[in-house]
C-alpha cells in the first residue's frame, strides 16, 4: 500500500515493503523499525541513522520525532485521492473522520455548539488507546454523524464543522 504523508508541512509519498525497504518519492531507502511500546513508541533506523518516534495522539495526529514535536498526517492512496477529488481543503468546512477503526467512546459536542481550536470533539478508542479528535479551528458544529458507543471504520464521518469567526 502506498501512503501520502504530510509531516510538519513536508509532503512525501511512501511505499513500505516487508523486506526492510521503502520507496520514498521514487527513492529506495533501507529501514528497520522496532516497536518499543506497542502502538505508541518506535525505534526506527533509516539508512543507518536511528530515530525515536512517539505517538502523542490528537487530531491531527501529533508525534515526537527525535525530541521534536510535529503534526504527521498519513493517508493511504485511496483516501488521499478521494480528498483531492472532493476538494475538502479550505472553504471553511471541515469533515472530522475516524483516523482508524475503533470504538467511539464519547462525543463531547452537539449540533450548534461552538468549539475553540483544539477543543475536544470526540474520543475514539483504537488498539487499546484513546485518541481525542480535536477541532482544527474555531468552529460551529453543523452535524454530529456518529453516537458514543458506536464502532466506526477508518474514514467514517464523525462530525461536520464550519469555521466560526472569533
Amino acid at each position: 500500500m502506498r501512503y501520502e504523508v504530510d509531516a510538519a508541512g513536508h509532503r512525501v509519498r511512501i511505499e513500505a515493503t516487508p523486506d526492510g525497504r521503502m520507496l520514498v518519492d521514487d527513492r529506495v531507502i533501507a529501514y528497520d523499525a522496532r516497536e518499543v511500546v506497542p502502538g505508541r513508541h518506535w525505534s526506527i533506523v533509516v539508512e543507518g541513522r536511528a530515530h525515536e518516534v512517539v505517538l502523542l495522539g490528537g487530531d491531527p495526529p501529533r508525534m515526537r520525532i527525535d525530541g521534536e514535536e510535529a503534526v504527521v498526517v498519513a493517508s493511504d492512496e485511496r483516501t488521499a485521492a478521494a480528498r483531492r477529488d472532493r476538494g475538502l481543503e479550505g472553504g471553511g468546512r471541515h469533515e472530522i473522520r475516524a483516523p482508524m477503526p475503533g470504538l467511539l467512546k464519547a462525543v463531547h459536542v452537539k449540533e450548534g455548539d461552538v468549539v475553540d481550536r483544539n477543543g475536544p470533539l470526540a474520543t475514539l478508542e483504537a488498539m487499546k488507546m484513546e485518541n481525542e479528535l480535536r477541532a482544527p479551528a474555531r468552529v460551529k458544529v453543523q452535524r454530529v454523524a456518529a453516537a458514543a458507543g458506536t464502532k466506526v471504520e477508518s474514514g467514517a464521518l464523525i462530525a461536520v464543522l464550519m469555521d466560526e469567526p472569533a
